[in-house]
């Protein structure tokens, strides 16, 4: 069973290469566009683009004059794979972040020791 069902069910079977996505609405169309980053020479799209409708409802704009509005709401499958690639892209966000963090420690340490080793250097020197 996949951890991102709602992005399986859309025939999203790599969702470890989703680099980013986008969400537009143009005429009561919800589309999400999936931008994948893809090993070179991969012959699978580096895209994917999905359309949704809206469901419209009538809603009372006013109920002393009885006067009704249309309201077209986004569907619960939409917010589900939302939801999906937004987990997906925090997880990753969150793995870039504790790389950098790992890598300005070492850097750091780098330096440390580098300052060390020149300060027990020179008291080596100054013994000679």
């Amino acid at each position: 069973m996949s951890n991102y069902p709602t992005l399986t069910e859309m025939g999203i079977n790599n969702p470890g290469e989703i680099e980013r996505y986008s969400l537009n609405t143009v005429n009561n169309l919800d589309i999400i566009r999936v931008i994948y980053k893809r090993k070179k020479g991969s012959l699978l799209p580096a895209s994917k683009r999905f359309e949704f409708g809206r469901a419209s409802r009538t809603i009372m704009a006013d109920s002393g004059t009885q006067e009704t509005d249309i309201v077209h709401d986004i569907s619960p499958f939409v917010q589900k794979a939302i939801t999906e690639l937004d987990h997906i892209l925090d997880s990753k966000k969150s793995s870039i972040e504790q790389g950098k963090l790992i890598k300005d420690e070492l850097q750091r340490l780098h330096q440390e020791m580098s300052s060390r080793m020149a300060y027990i250097e020179s008291l080596l020197d100054d013994l000679k």
